[in-house]
Parts: structure tokens; C-alpha cells; sequence
């Protein structure tokens, strides 16, 4: 076939549980509410990213070296449609992927119609509404495919297009500006992932299998039981997709890792 057939993937934003522990390893809401699967998929999106450099340069010098300074934060724009015509069926709900908790979810679904301004409420406690816990928007995280982001709300913007007669709204373009958000921890973790004498943290993917984790950190798929030990999961043989699992350094957990 010209063209795999695959099954269609709508992006996801979850929100992270609210926590104020900056050496935790935060941890994603597993709450119906704080997870918006998006109706139609972007049309495009753009990712953002600089790096600064400092100069210095002797008087009367005709030129100088970039020094590398930083790296700031990535960041990424999309626009969402929110689209209430009937035209546009409803996305899945939020926990389709989950097997359990999919069915419950189906089951308690009374398919009502898709409003917009509702829709928009949602999509707001998710990304927008100030959490009292953490005195902010929570921080999300963007799943779509192979594609990952952990990031904080920075922009959006609503353009509403078509309306009822009473002026409902009945069509609306959600423009919205992530800026990616990780804790320090998180951040030495990345920048030294090679070695399997540090910590490492993953978010699982769809494809990901702990045996597969552990062969790529520790060069050794055995491993995998004590990474399920230190993260306590239940379901060590297929985590959802999602799971964010800390893997520790040689030595660090119960059972030999």
C-alpha cells in the first residue's frame, strides 16, 4: 500500500498532579478531568528554540568567539479547533487507551453534544485555571504520536467564528504557547543520560517496555523488575503509556540494579 493505514492518534494534554517538591520527580494526574484529548489534530505547529552566546571583545578588535552561555527553554505553538457545527464528531474521551478504564469511561458516556463554550472549560482547567495548591496553572504534558512536551501554559487566545442565532458560539480557534518546564533535577538528568552511573527519567511511550529501558540505560533487559520495584507499579508488564519512571543509578534499588 502507497500509505499505511494506522490508527488515528489525537493529541493529548494531561496535567501534572499539583507538588511543591522541587527534588520530586513530578508525576502525571491520572483524573479524567485533568487530561483534554483535542477534537481535530494541528494543522501544523512550530517549535521554538535559541541559544545564547556572550562575547568579549578587546578594543579595536575587528570581531570576537561566541561563547556559549545557555541553552533557555524550548517552545512550542499550536492552534486547536473547537468545533460544535455537528460537522466534526467529538474526540475519544481522555482514558480510550486505557483498557479498564476506557470501558468504564465508554460506559458512562450519554453522548451528549459538543459545546463549544464547554469544551473550552475544560480545555481551560487543564492548561489555563490557577491551582491553589501550587499557587499557578499546573504544568502539562503534550502527547501526540512520537511526540512529547513538558511545558507551562505561557499564551492563548480564543477566535470565535461561527455562531447560533443568540450568539452561542458554535466554532472557536484556540491559539496556545507552551514553554517547556523541568525541574533542575530533571534537567542534570537529561543533559548526563548516557551514563548508567546516574539517575535517568523516562516517560513511557506507546512502543516502550521496561525490558527495553533497562537494556537501553543499564545494558541489561534483566533489570527490569527492579525498576518496576523502585517505581511501584503495579502493572510492570504493560505501564500505560505516559508512566513517568525514574531509573536508578547502579546499585540504588532492592534487587541488584
Amino acid at each position: 500500500m502507497l500509505f499505511e493505514q494506522g490508527k488515528l492518534e489525537k493529541m493529548t494534554v494531561r496535567a501534572y498532579k499539583p507538588t511543591r517538591e522541587i527534588e520530586e520527580v513530578p508525576q502525571l494526574s491520572d483524573a479524567p478531568e485533568d487530561a483534554y484529548v483535542v477534537q481535530i489534530n494541528p494543522a501544523s505547529y512550530s517549535l521554538d528554540q535559541t541559544i545564547d552566546y556572550s562575547s568579549k571583545a578587546a578594543q579595536g578588535a575587528s570581531g570576537s568567539e561566541a561563547v556559549f552561555n545557555r541553552a533557555p527553554a524550548r517552545s512550542v505553538n499550536f492552534t486547536f479547533v473547537f468545533d460544535g457545527t455537528g460537522v466534526v464528531p467529538p474526540p475519544p474521551g481522555a482514558l480510550t487507551g486505557i483498557p479498564i478504564a476506557g470501558a468504564i469511561e465508554s460506559a458512562l458516556s450519554d453522548q451528549d453534544e459538543y459545546v463549544v463554550a464547554d469544551e473550552i472549560a475544560k480545555f481551560n482547567h487543564v492548561v489555563y485555571d490557577f491551582d491553589g495548591e501550587v499557587h499557578r496553572p499546573r504544568k502539562v504534558m503534550l502527547f501526540w504520536g512520537s511526540f512529547t512536551f513538558d511545558g507551562a501554559l505561557t499564551s492563548l487566545s480564543y477566535d470565535f467564528k461561527l455562531f447560533q442565532p443568540d450568539g452561542t458560539p458554535l466554532r472557536a480557534m484556540a491559539t496556545c504557547a507552551f514553554r517547556e518546564s523541568i525541574t533542575e533535577m530533571e534537567r542534570e538528568l537529561r543533559e548526563a543520560k548516557s551514563s548508567p552511573d546516574l539517575t535517568h527519567v523516562r516517560t513511557l511511550r506507546e512502543s516502550d517496555s521496561l525490558p527495553l529501558l533497562s537494556h537501553e540505560i543499564y545494558g541489561d533487559p534483566r533489570h527490569y523488575i527492579s525498576v518496576a520495584r523502585h517505581n511501584r507499579l503495579v502493572n510492570f508488564r504493560r505501564p500505560a503509556a505516559g508512566t513517568r519512571l525514574e531509573l536508578p543509578r547502579m546499585g540504588e534499588t532492592e534487587g541488584g540494579v
